[in-house]
């Protein structure tokens, strides 16, 4: 269930969970519709701390998808 105040911020019971669905652009090529783990924590201000760290690293894994498929676009363009 998400949790009203930060979009990337859902809980299962009592526990915290990060939740990031997959952006458009790079949906149809990424091995996930969304990035779920837990955060492993119940206290919320916890929460809120480590949900920002794993939004800068979830995004990272996004970028990181997008520059393997330029890449590969761009060897393909070559061939």
């Amino acid at each position: 269930m998400a949790v009203p105040g930060h979009t990337r911020l859902a809980h299962r019971g009592a526990v915290y969970y990060h939740r990031a669905t997959t952006p458009t652009d790079i949906r149809d090529s990424y091995p996930k519709t969304a990035e779920v783990f837990s955060l492993r924590t119940k206290d919320y201000a916890e929460a809120l701390r480590l949900v920002r760290l794993a939004a800068v690293e979830v995004d990272g894994r996004f970028q990181a998808h997008r520059r393997k498929i330029a890449l590969e676009r761009a060897a393909s363009l070559m061939t």
